[in-house]
């Protein structure tokens, strides 16, 4: 999981000192650290110039003799770690893959909470900053065959209050944060409980070494149909913070295309052709394809009740259709 700073927040606040804010993330970054965060402040390439006060941006505040000399010196050790977030080749534009992602918060543009829904890591945001971090993150996307849109909650925090109050969130998002796919499927059973992955899916997945542009976008949807499969009672089937959408009838039923979908069926699964699939983004971006089933089970009080089980049937590049090929 790796923090990233509010680049929208970067600006003068009357209530809180520059050296103060330096100070509190300074604090928030060492919590974080404690916690087992990965040691980087993922950034925009401007991020240390921009104005937080009196015409001076976080870089030249924390070398300020005002100010707490060690977390100057650490904030600014985190401010210039490259890769940056913007640019045509900025860890953004990676994960946004093949598709155009526009990322807002109550209308107004931000890169960094953008980045942290896409690649579910953490929003380290300065105090006092004045904008409304608790919405959450609207991201709207434009491909070749239609436009989406997702609206994903995301951790934020502004002091190491902030940290321990979303302990446990943080820790399971560092706890999650698998190294490849061999591992992924290797701790799928603890992670991902209500999920069962079919054969081409497991191959698939394998061959994953941890450094594509869209695996943390895999993990965050596979985390999605988790959640949803636990919280499922009754209805429709509808997993939170992730695009999904059915295959076209005229796709599912073309002689070349169609067949491209039939992946193999874990039991109990019906055998019918692949159909309900996410679509994840990065690199060249990709569709994952899951079925449900309905289960009876028992709750912690031990009454039995209606569950659901997720199957996962393709995880990979984007499949031919009748409007894409």
């Amino acid at each position: 999981m790796e923090p990233v700073l509010d680049e929208v927040g970067l600006r003068p606040v009357v209530e809180f000192p520059p050296v103060g804010r330096v100070l509190r993330l300074a604090e928030t970054i060492q919590a974080l650290d404690r916690l087992g965060a990965r040691r980087v402040l993922r950034a925009i390439e401007d991020a240390a110039n921009l104005d937080i006060g009196g015409g001076r941006g976080l870089r030249s505040w924390c070398f300020d003799r005002s100010g707490d000399r060690d977390a100057g010196r650490l904030v600014a050790s985190r401010l210039d770690q490259a890769p940056y977030l913007d640019g045509p080749d900025g860890l953004f534009a990676k994960a946004e893959g093949n598709r155009a992602v526009q990322a807002s918060i109550g209308g107004i543009p931000t890169i960094g909470a953008g980045y942290v829904a896409l690649m579910e890591g953490v929003l380290v945001a300065l105090a006092g900053q004045n904008w409304p971090l608790a919405a959450p993150v609207k991201l709207e996307f434009l491909e070749e065959d239609g436009a989406g849109t997702e609206e994903v909650e995301i951790a934020v925090v502004t002091s190491p209050a902030d940290v321990e109050q979303k302990r446990a969130i943080l820790r399971d998002r560092i706890e999650r944060a698998v190294r490849d796919g061999s591992e992924l499927l290797r701790r799928a059973p603890e992670l991902f409980p209500r999920l069962v992955f079919g054969e081409r899916a497991r191959e698939q997945m394998g061959t994953f070494s941890g450094t594509e542009a869209f695996f943390r976008q895999v993990v965050r949807h596979l985390g999605a149909l988790d959640r949803a499969g636990g919280t499922w009672k009754e209805g429709p089937f509808s997993p939170a913070g992730i695009s999904f959408s059915v295959e076209s009838q005229a796709t599912l039923s073309h002689g070349e295309y169609g067949p491209m979908r039939d992946f193999p069926t874990p039991d109990g699964f019906d055998t019918d052709r692949w159909s309900l699939h996410t679509k994840f983004t990065g690199g060249t971006g990709g569709r994952m394809y899951y079925k449900t089933l309905e289960v009876m089970e028992r709750d912690a009080a031990g009454m039995e009740r209606r569950g659901m089980r997720v199957a996962i049937g393709y995880v990979g590049p984007h499949l031919p259709t009748v409007r894409f090929h």
